[in-house]
């Protein structure tokens, strides 16, 4: 009787051991899946932006790459409300207020510029250099805070968790 009721708790704890590996893998299986499409997200931002700032620099004052700037910030910002929701809470909380600050900046000049006349204070005008700092400041912005969430994601899914001592860099002491 004592070798069925060894038998049968080895049995059951080698059920357990195994549910636990299978509950474990899943888990990291979904974990490496987030990151996987929190480090899509931020390229895809990037993507949609581009180098604003190598654009104006390369313009010459041209109203055209104005133009497609801030069609890039629209894309920019609509692929934002589609997929922030996959970023990390403190990145979309810093990323939030640029996305409506740009859109707001979007609202204003798209009712200056139905004015007709593109005059000195419509940023589709001559003085387009309002528009472009405002685009190249939020571009900075956004720029820093997706190059850290892109460098935090990809050492997230370099780490193994199982092991994390083998996931560490070498030269760093524990």
């Amino acid at each position: 009787m004592d070798l069925l009721l060894a038998g049968l708790a080895g049995v059951a704890v080698g059920a357990l051991v195994a549910t636990a590996i299978l509950l474990h893998s899943f888990q990291r299986r979904a974990d490496r899946d987030l990151i996987e499409r929190r480090l899509r997200a931020c390229l895809e931002y990037r993507e949609c932006l581009g180098d604003l700032e190598k654009a104006f620099e390369g313009a010459g004052g041209d109203p055209q790459v104005v133009e497609q700037a801030w069609h890039s910030v629209a894309a920019f910002c609509r692929e934002f409300r589609v997929t922030g929701w996959v970023l990390r809470p403190e990145v979309h909380a810093r990323l939030a207020p640029v996305v409506e600050g740009l859109e707001r900046e979007r609202g204003r000049r798209a009712t200056n510029g139905a004015g007709g006349a593109a005059g000195e204070g419509s940023p589709a005008g001559p003085s387009g250099g309002r528009a472009a700092q405002v685009l190249c400041d939020a571009f900075h912005e956004v720029d820093a805070v997706l190059r850290r969430e892109v460098e935090a994601q990809l050492r997230e899914h370099r780490r193994l968790r199982f092991l994390p001592e083998l996931g560490a860099d070498p030269g760093k002491e524990p």
